[in-house]
C-alpha cells in the first residue's frame, strides 16, 4: 500500500502532480497561491488564478457568492473537476473559523454530500467533499454500474475506493488556503459507513490529510460487507428477491420481544441484565440469547403468531450465526424489530426489498470479479468455496483493512471511531474486531488509546437513529483532543423523543447505572470495565 507524501507549500497543479504520482514528489516546494498566501483571492477569482495549465487535470468550473439566508451564512460555493471525472464542491464561509471539514459519501457515492458540508459551514468550517469520480445520476453509472464502464471503468474504481477523496483534499485545501489568504489551521475528517471506510482509507495511506478523523460505522472490510448480504439473506429469501421472506416481517415483533423481555420460562431477556429495563441493551454481546432455546415453536401444522415454524427458527438462526468461513461475523442480538433494524435491513414489509440486498446486489456484478458478471444473481450464483477467493482486486482497491497504524499515531494525528449496536446493516463487531487487530499491532489498549477512541453506542442505528441516546456531538470532542490535547472520556448523547441523557463510554468501558440516581440524567451513571467485555473479544 503506498503512501504518497504530499509538499505542504505547492501550486495547485504541482499538488495535483504529486498526488498522482506514482512514487513520492520530494519537497516539491514552490511560490504560488498555497505557498503561506498572504493576500487573500476573492470568490469570483478562483476559477482563473486556479487553473492547472501544466496538467489540465483540475479546473474550477465555477465560484458563486451565496447570500446568507436563514441559519445559512453567506459563502462562496466553489465547484470543479479532478482530471476530468472527479467531481468536487468547497464551500468557503465568510465568518471562518480557521478551519478544515471535508465530509464523506453514502453506499456507492455518486454525488457530492452537499448537506453534511452545509452543516459543517454553519459550525464555521471550510468544507468540501467529493462524488468519487462517477456521476449516480447517469443510469450508466448509478450504483456499481461505473465499474462496467469499458474505458475508464478501471479508473473510477480506484477512484471510488480511495483516489478521489484523497485528490479532492489536497485541492480543496489549497483553495481554502488561497482565498482566506493563510494557511489552515486544522483539517478534519468526517464520515459514517462508506464515509467511514474513506476516512480509514486516508489514515492508512495518507494519514498527512487531516488532523483529526471522525469514523462512524465505517464499511472498512468492503469485500466482507457485500458478502453479508448471501451470508444473511440466502436464509430468509429461498426463492429469490423479490418474493416472500421465510420469515414474515409480522413476526419480528414477537422476536424482538423475546429478545428484550424473555420468553416466561428458562430466559428472562436481555434489556435489565445491565440493571435497567428501559427498552436499550447495553452490550448485545452479553445477552445469552439463544434462538434455538429460547424461542417458541409452532407445533405440526401450526403457524401462528406466537410461535415459529420449523423453517423460520431455521432462517432466524441462519441470520444470527452469520458466515464465519469468510468472515461475516455473528450478527449481534437486539435489533430485530427497532428503527433501522432487520425491517429495514433483512425483510422489507409488503412487496418491498431490503436495503441489504438494494445496496449489495450490482457490486457482484461490476465490482468484485474480474471479469464483470452483469447477469450474476449472488443468492443463486454465488459459490462460497469459490468466488470469496476471487476477489482479491476488490480488496486491494476497496478494503481499509491495514491495522498498521504506527505511522499515523507517530505524525500525532487522532481518530474517534463509533459504532451502533442497533446497527444490523454494518456488523458493529467487525468495528470492534478492527480496533483489536490495531491494539495487537502496537502491544497493549494503553498505547492505542493515545490516539484512538472507539465508541461503541448502545441502540444506535446505522449512523444515526434508533431508540437510544443518539444525538451525540462527536466533532467538539475531537476538535478539543486535537487542539486542545483533551483526551475523550465520556461524551453525553441526548435521546431526541424525550430530552434524556447518557454518556457514551470509550471502549472498553461502558455506562454502568449507579441504581439510585434518576436513569434519563447521564449524572446517574459512571463509566466502568465490566465482565461483559469479556465476552465482547472477537477473535
Amino acid at each position: 500500500m503506498k503512501k504518497i507524501p504530499l509538499p505542504r507549500r505547492t501550486t495547485l497543479a504541482a499538488s495535483i502532480v504529486c498526488a498522482l504520482a506514482t512514487t513520492g514528489c520530494g519537497d516539491g516546494s514552490v511560490d504560488g497561491p498555497g505557498s503561506s498566501p498572504s493576500a487573500s483571492i476573492a470568490c469570483a477569482e478562483l476559477p482563473a488564478r486556479f487553473v492547472s495549465g501544466q496538467t489540465e487535470r483540475v479546473e474550477i468550473a465555477s465560484a458563486t457568492e451565496v447570500p446568507a439566508q436563514g441559519d445559512k451564512p453567506a459563502y462562496c460555493d466553489v465547484r470543479g473537476t479532478i482530471k476530468g471525472n472527479v467531481k468536487f464542491a468547497v464551500y468557503l464561509p465568510r465568518d471562518w473559523n480557521g478551519r478544515f471539514q471535508m465530509v464523506g459519501n453514502g453506499g456507492k457515492a455518486g454525488s457530492i454530500s452537499l448537506a453534511d458540508m452545509e452543516t459543517a459551514m454553519k459550525a464555521g468550517y471550510a468544507s468540501a467533499s467529493t462524488d468519487t469520480g462517477h456521476d449516480a445520476s447517469m443510469p450508466a453509472q448509478s450504483g456499481a454500474r461505473f465499474g462496467f464502464d469499458q474505458e475508464f471503468g478501471d479508473e473510477m474504481e480506484i477512484d471510488f475506493g480511495y483516489r478521489a477523496v484523497h485528490l479532492t483534499a489536497v485541492v480543496s485545501k489549497e483553495i481554502v488556503a488561497a482565498h482566506y489568504g493563510r494557511e489552515i489551521a486544522y483539517s478534519y475528517w468526517n464520515g459514517c459507513s462508506t464515509g467511514g471506510r474513506q476516512g480509514m482509507m486516508e489514515a492508512q495511506r495518507y494519514p498527512d490529510d487531516f488532523d483529526g478523523y471522525l469514523v462512524g460505522a465505517p464499511v472498512y472490510d468492503y469485500t466482507r460487507q457485500q458478502l453479508s448480504a448471501p451470508a444473511l439473506l440466502q436464509h430468509l429469501y429461498k426463492s429469490g428477491i423479490p418474493g416472500p421472506s421465510e420469515l414474515p416481517y409480522g413476526k419480528l415483533k414477537l422476536l424482538n420481544d423475546i429478545v428484550y423481555q424473555g420468553n416466561g420460562e428458562d430466559f428472562e431477556g436481555c434489556d435489565a441484565i445491565d440493571g435497567l429495563e428501559d427498552g436499550i441493551i447495553r452490550n448485545p454481546l452479553a445477552c445469552t440469547f439463544d434462538p434455538e432455546r429460547h424461542l417458541p415453536r409452532c407445533a405440526d401444522g401450526d403457524d401462528g403468531d406466537a410461535c415459529f415454524t420449523p423453517g423460520e427458527l431455521a432462517a432466524i438462526q441462519g441470520v444470527y450465526a452469520g458466515r464465519p468461513d469468510v468472515n461475516v461475523l455473528p450478527l449481534p442480538p437486539g435489533t430485530e424489530f427497532t428503527d433501522g433494524g432487520w425491517g429495514t435491513w433483512f425483510i422489507a414489509s409488503g412487496a418491498g426489498v431490503p436495503q441489504l440486498h438494494t445496496i449489495m446486489a450490482d457490486a457482484f456484478q461490476y465490482l468484485l470479479f474480474e471479469p464483470d458478471r452483469p447477469e450474476f444473481d449472488y443468492l443463486r450464483d454465488l459459490d462460497w468455496s469459490k468466488d470469496p477467493l476471487l476477489m482479491d482486486k476488490a480488496k486491494q482497491t476497496y478494503n481499509a483493512t491495514d491495522a498498521d497504524l504506527r505511522a499515523f499515531a507517530a505524525a500525532g494525528k487522532k481518530i474517534i471511531m463509533y459504532h451502533g449496536w442497533g446497527d444490523p446493516g454494518v456488523n458493529p463487531r467487525g468495528t470492534l474486531q478492527y480496533r483489536q487487530n490495531v491494539e495487537a499491532v502496537f502491544g497493549n489498549a494503553e498505547k492505542v488509546d493515545e490516539f484512538y477512541k472507539l465508541y461503541m453506542v448502545p441502540a444506535l442505528g446505522h449512523c444515526r437513529g434508533g431508540q437510544g441516546h443518539n444525538a451525540i456531538d462527536w466533532m467538539t470532542a475531537l476538535s478539543a483532543w486535537v487542539e486542545e490535547g483533551k483526551a475523550p472520556e465520556a461524551i453525553v448523547g441526548t435521546r431526541p423523543s424525550d430530552g434524556s441523557t447518557r454518556p457514551q463510554c470509550p471502549y472498553p468501558l461502558e455506562a454502568v447505572y449507579d441504581g439510585v440516581g434518576d436513569p434519563n440524567q447521564a449524572s446517574s451513571f459512571s463509566c466502568q470495565k465490566v465482565a461483559s467485555q469479556v465476552k465482547a473479544r472477537i477473535e
